[in-house]
Protein backbone atom coordinates (compact mmCIF):
# COMPACT_ATOMS: atom_id res chain seq x y z
CA UNK A 1 0.00 0.00 0.00
CA UNK A 2 1.31 3.43 -0.98
CA UNK A 3 2.26 5.76 1.89
CA UNK A 4 -0.23 8.46 0.88
CA UNK A 5 -3.10 5.96 0.91
CA UNK A 6 -1.91 4.64 4.26
CA UNK A 7 -1.74 8.18 5.58
CA UNK A 8 -5.31 8.89 4.45
CA UNK A 9 -6.54 5.78 6.27
CA UNK A 10 -4.76 6.75 9.48
CA UNK A 11 -6.17 10.27 9.27
CA UNK A 12 -9.72 8.95 8.89
CA UNK A 13 -9.26 6.51 11.77
CA UNK A 14 -8.10 9.40 13.97
CA UNK A 15 -11.26 11.29 13.06
CA UNK A 16 -13.51 8.33 13.82
CA UNK A 17 -11.80 7.22 17.05
CA UNK A 18 -13.43 8.24 20.34
CA UNK A 19 -10.17 7.90 22.29
CA UNK A 20 -6.42 8.24 21.66
CA UNK A 21 -4.88 5.53 19.45
CA UNK A 22 -1.28 4.51 18.85
CA UNK A 23 0.76 2.71 16.18
CA UNK A 24 0.31 -0.70 17.83
CA UNK A 25 -3.48 -0.37 17.71
CA UNK A 26 -3.35 0.80 14.09
CA UNK A 27 -1.32 -2.28 13.10
CA UNK A 28 -4.31 -4.46 14.01
CA UNK A 29 -6.47 -3.01 11.22
CA UNK A 30 -3.98 -3.80 8.44
CA UNK A 31 -3.78 -7.39 7.20
CA UNK A 32 -0.79 -6.79 4.92
CA UNK A 33 1.74 -6.59 7.74
CA UNK A 34 2.13 -2.81 7.61
CA UNK A 35 5.21 -1.81 9.59
CA UNK A 36 4.58 -0.29 13.03
CA UNK A 37 7.46 2.17 12.61
CA UNK A 38 5.92 3.47 9.37
CA UNK A 39 2.58 4.01 11.12
CA UNK A 40 4.36 5.86 13.93
CA UNK A 41 6.08 8.03 11.34
CA UNK A 42 2.71 8.82 9.75
CA UNK A 43 1.21 9.76 13.12
CA UNK A 44 4.10 12.14 13.81
CA UNK A 45 3.80 13.58 10.32
CA UNK A 46 0.07 14.24 10.75
CA UNK A 47 0.72 15.87 14.10
CA UNK A 48 3.16 18.26 12.44
CA UNK A 49 0.86 19.00 9.50
CA UNK A 50 -2.13 19.73 11.73
CA UNK A 51 -0.12 22.23 13.78
CA UNK A 52 -1.04 24.85 11.18
CA UNK A 53 -4.67 23.77 10.64
CA UNK A 54 -7.94 24.58 12.38
CA UNK A 55 -7.99 21.17 14.05
CA UNK A 56 -5.05 19.54 15.84
CA UNK A 57 -3.51 16.12 16.38
CA UNK A 58 -2.37 15.87 19.97
CA UNK A 59 -0.26 13.21 21.69
CA UNK A 60 -2.13 12.20 24.83
CA UNK A 61 -2.44 9.13 27.09
CA UNK A 62 0.14 7.14 25.08
CA UNK A 63 -1.75 7.75 21.86
CA UNK A 64 -2.78 10.35 19.27
CA UNK A 65 -6.11 12.16 18.98
CA UNK A 66 -7.63 14.45 16.35
CA UNK A 67 -9.51 17.17 18.21
CA UNK A 68 -10.66 20.79 18.23
CA UNK A 69 -8.49 23.69 19.33
CA UNK A 70 -8.95 25.25 22.75
CA UNK A 71 -9.44 28.75 21.35
CA UNK A 72 -12.76 27.65 19.82
CA UNK A 73 -14.15 26.11 23.02
CA UNK A 74 -16.69 28.87 23.70
CA UNK A 75 -18.32 28.51 20.29
CA UNK A 76 -18.46 24.73 20.43
CA UNK A 77 -19.81 24.81 23.97
CA UNK A 78 -22.63 27.12 22.89
CA UNK A 79 -23.46 24.92 19.90
CA UNK A 80 -23.52 21.75 22.04
CA UNK A 81 -25.30 23.60 24.86
CA UNK A 82 -22.69 22.53 27.40
CA UNK A 83 -22.45 24.01 30.88
CA UNK A 84 -20.20 23.74 33.91
CA UNK A 85 -21.99 20.60 35.12
CA UNK A 86 -19.79 18.60 32.73
CA UNK A 87 -16.64 19.74 34.54
CA UNK A 88 -14.97 18.55 37.70
CA UNK A 89 -15.65 20.64 40.80
CA UNK A 90 -12.86 22.41 42.68
CA UNK A 91 -12.90 19.83 45.54
CA UNK A 92 -12.62 17.08 42.91
CA UNK A 93 -9.71 18.84 41.23
CA UNK A 94 -7.98 19.34 44.59
CA UNK A 95 -8.38 15.67 45.49
CA UNK A 96 -7.33 14.52 42.02
CA UNK A 97 -4.19 16.66 42.25
CA UNK A 98 -3.24 15.07 45.57
CA UNK A 99 -3.70 11.56 44.18
CA UNK A 100 -1.81 12.39 40.98
CA UNK A 101 1.29 13.62 42.79
CA UNK A 102 1.36 11.19 45.72
CA UNK A 103 -0.14 8.01 44.23
CA UNK A 104 -0.90 5.39 45.25
CA UNK A 105 -2.50 6.48 48.51
CA UNK A 106 -5.57 5.73 50.63
CA UNK A 107 -8.66 7.85 51.22
CA UNK A 108 -7.54 8.38 54.81
CA UNK A 109 -4.24 9.80 53.55
CA UNK A 110 -6.14 12.11 51.21
CA UNK A 111 -8.32 13.23 54.15
CA UNK A 112 -5.22 14.06 56.22
CA UNK A 113 -3.82 16.26 53.45
CA UNK A 114 -7.12 18.02 52.66
CA UNK A 115 -8.28 18.27 56.27
CA UNK A 116 -11.82 17.18 55.34
CA UNK A 117 -13.64 13.94 54.53
CA UNK A 118 -13.04 12.97 50.90
CA UNK A 119 -15.30 9.91 50.57
CA UNK A 120 -17.86 11.71 48.37
CA UNK A 121 -15.22 13.23 46.13
CA UNK A 122 -13.40 9.89 45.78
CA UNK A 123 -16.69 8.29 44.72
CA UNK A 124 -17.20 10.98 42.06
CA UNK A 125 -13.69 10.53 40.69
CA UNK A 126 -14.18 6.76 40.56
CA UNK A 127 -17.46 7.19 38.67
CA UNK A 128 -15.73 9.43 36.14
CA UNK A 129 -12.91 6.85 35.88
CA UNK A 130 -10.11 9.39 36.33
CA UNK A 131 -8.91 7.35 39.33
CA UNK A 132 -9.13 3.64 40.13
CA UNK A 133 -8.27 1.13 42.87
CA UNK A 134 -4.56 0.34 43.14
CA UNK A 135 -4.66 -2.48 45.67
CA UNK A 136 -4.76 -2.57 49.46
CA UNK A 137 -2.06 -1.08 51.66
CA UNK A 138 -0.34 -3.62 53.90
CA UNK A 139 -1.29 -1.98 57.18
CA UNK A 140 -3.97 -2.84 59.77
CA UNK A 141 -7.38 -2.68 58.13
CA UNK A 142 -5.81 -3.02 54.66
CA UNK A 143 -7.43 0.15 53.22
CA UNK A 144 -7.84 0.48 49.46
CA UNK A 145 -5.30 2.69 47.68
CA UNK A 146 -6.05 4.81 44.62
CA UNK A 147 -4.10 5.98 41.58
CA UNK A 148 -4.85 7.89 38.37
CA UNK A 149 -6.01 6.15 35.18
CA UNK A 150 -5.58 6.61 31.45
CA UNK A 151 -8.75 8.72 31.48
CA UNK A 152 -6.90 11.12 33.80
CA UNK A 153 -4.20 11.53 31.14
CA UNK A 154 -6.88 12.14 28.50
CA UNK A 155 -8.70 14.63 30.73
CA UNK A 156 -5.64 16.83 31.19
CA UNK A 157 -4.10 16.20 27.77
CA UNK A 158 -0.98 14.48 29.16
CA UNK A 159 1.18 12.01 27.26
CA UNK A 160 2.12 10.28 30.53
CA UNK A 161 2.63 11.13 34.22
CA UNK A 162 6.07 12.59 33.51
CA UNK A 163 4.25 15.46 31.75
CA UNK A 164 2.62 16.57 34.99
CA UNK A 165 3.41 20.24 35.71
CA UNK A 166 4.92 21.33 38.99
CA UNK A 167 2.47 21.78 41.85
CA UNK A 168 2.75 25.57 41.54
CA UNK A 169 2.10 25.49 37.79
CA UNK A 170 -0.91 23.22 38.32
CA UNK A 171 -2.36 25.51 40.98
CA UNK A 172 -2.09 28.56 38.68
CA UNK A 173 -3.64 26.64 35.77
CA UNK A 174 -6.63 25.43 37.78
CA UNK A 175 -7.27 28.93 39.09
CA UNK A 176 -6.97 30.77 35.79
CA UNK A 177 -7.74 28.44 32.88
CA UNK A 178 -10.40 26.03 31.70
CA UNK A 179 -9.90 22.34 31.01
CA UNK A 180 -9.85 21.48 27.23
CA UNK A 181 -13.36 21.02 25.82
CA UNK A 182 -12.91 17.44 24.64
CA UNK A 183 -12.24 16.35 28.21
CA UNK A 184 -15.43 17.99 29.45
CA UNK A 185 -17.62 15.88 27.18
CA UNK A 186 -16.55 12.25 27.72
CA UNK A 187 -15.89 10.34 30.91
CA UNK A 188 -17.03 6.78 30.19
CA UNK A 189 -14.54 5.18 27.78
CA UNK A 190 -11.54 4.38 29.95
CA UNK A 191 -10.91 1.54 32.39
CA UNK A 192 -9.22 2.09 35.74
CA UNK A 193 -5.50 1.39 36.01
CA UNK A 194 -4.29 -1.77 37.74
CA UNK A 195 -1.86 -1.92 40.65
CA UNK A 196 1.83 -2.38 39.90
CA UNK A 197 3.82 -1.84 43.11
CA UNK A 198 5.07 -4.40 45.60
CA UNK A 199 3.66 -2.49 48.57
CA UNK A 200 0.03 -3.21 47.67
CA UNK A 201 -2.20 -6.21 47.08
CA UNK A 202 -4.56 -6.39 44.05
CA UNK A 203 -8.27 -5.66 44.30
CA UNK A 204 -11.09 -5.41 41.81
CA UNK A 205 -12.71 -2.08 40.93
CA UNK A 206 -15.45 -2.86 43.40
CA UNK A 207 -12.83 -3.06 46.16
CA UNK A 208 -13.02 -6.86 46.63
CA UNK A 209 -9.86 -9.00 46.82
CA UNK A 210 -8.90 -10.86 43.68
CA UNK A 211 -8.72 -14.64 44.04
Amino acid sequence: MEREELKSIVENVLLAADQPINASELCKIFLDGTDKDELQSILDELKEEYSSRNLQVTEVADGYQLCTRHEYNDYIRKFLKLDRSTRLSQPSLDTLSIIAYKQPLTRQEVDEIRGVDSSGVIKTLLEKKVIGPAGRKKVPGRPIMYRTTQKFLEYFGLKDLSDLPTLEDLREELEGEEVPLQTQIEFSASEASEASTSEIEPVTESGEDLL
